[in-house]
Parts: structure tokens; C-alpha cells; sequence
């Protein structure tokens, strides 16, 4: 009976300790459209992946287009504790100059997930310089025409 106790109460310690790594997501809402941003772990150990959840979704009851300047329509960043944008590399993303449309149906989300392994790039793209250990934001901005959606979450680079 003991080793029984035993094996639940270390399996109830394990699955909390899982689920306490996912952080609680960020969101902000314009309207009907809400922006959430969520990672998989508030900790990343440099080289092994965090995944960044960007989550944008129309709560309303009819379909919802959004309009941009430019193609870029969810800009994702990471911040370094002093404010600077550590990726994208120069700060900005290369946007196209052209006028986008985004349509959103009632309830049905639109996500991007973006993995990250402490470094200047996301996992996909090259150069991976590594960062510094420290404290790093990611932060999703939707720049659509009826108002900047904007979601952070925080991270610690050890």
C-alpha cells in the first residue's frame, strides 16, 4: 500500500511540475479581435527549444477583415531586458510595401508558432549567434487599421 502512495504522490509532483513550465498567455483585444501569446516553458536553457504560441482570433459572431500597409501582419520580437530588439537582427523585418488583407472567421484562430533556442534567430533562419543569459520578451504586434494588437511574455536565458 505505502509504494502505491508513493507512486501517485510522485506522479501528481511530476505532472505539476510539467504543467507549471507552460506560462499563462498574454493577450490584448481591439474590438472583437483578440491577440494571445503564449511559450512553452518560462525558462530556456540555451540550445534546447522554447516554442512562442502567437494565437489571433475574431470572438465576434461574423467574419472580420483586418488591413495592413504592408505584409507584414504578425510581427513577432524578442527584447532584451534594457528594451532592445534582439531578433529580428537590425529590428525590423523586411515588410514589402503593399496593402494585405486578413480575414478572420468567427472562432476559427489563426496561430503561428515560432521556436526559439536563445540565439538571434529563430530556429529556421541563420546566423544563430547566442545570447547573453538573462531576462527576454517575446512580443507579438498585429498593426492592423483599427487600432496595434500587442502581447508579450516573459523568459529567462540561462
Amino acid at each position: 500500500m505505502n509504494l502505491i502512495r508513493w507512486t501517485c504522490i510522485a506522479g501528481m509532483v511530476v505532472l505539476t511540475a510539467a504543467c507549471s513550465e507552460a506560462t499563462e498567455p498574454s493577450s490584448a483585444k481591439v474590438g472583437v479581435i483578440r491577440l494571445s501569446v503564449s511559450s512553452s516553458s518560462d525558462e530556456v536553457v540555451r540550445g534546447s527549444p522554447v516554442t512562442f504560441r502567437i494565437t489571433l482570433v475574431n470572438e465576434g459572431a461574423e467574419a472580420a477583415t483586418l488591413h495592413f500597409g504592408d505584409s507584414c501582419q504578425i510581427v513577432p520580437t524578442i527584447r532584451n531586458a534594457w528594451g532592445e530588439v534582439v531578433l529580428p537582427s537590425g529590428g525590423h523585418w523586411g515588410c514589402l510595401t503593399v496593402i494585405t488583407h486578413l480575414t478572420l472567421l468567427p472562432g476559427e484562430p489563426v496561430i503561428q508558432e515560432y521556436v526559439w533556442t536563445g540565439s538571434t534567430a529563430f530556429q529556421s533562419e541563420m546566423p544563430l549567434r547566442p545570447l547573453p543569459p538573462g531576462t527576454y520578451f517575446f512580443t507579438a504586434e498585429v498593426p492592423q487599421g483599427q487600432g496595434t494588437l500587442k502581447a508579450t511574455t516573459q523568459v529567462v536565458l540561462r
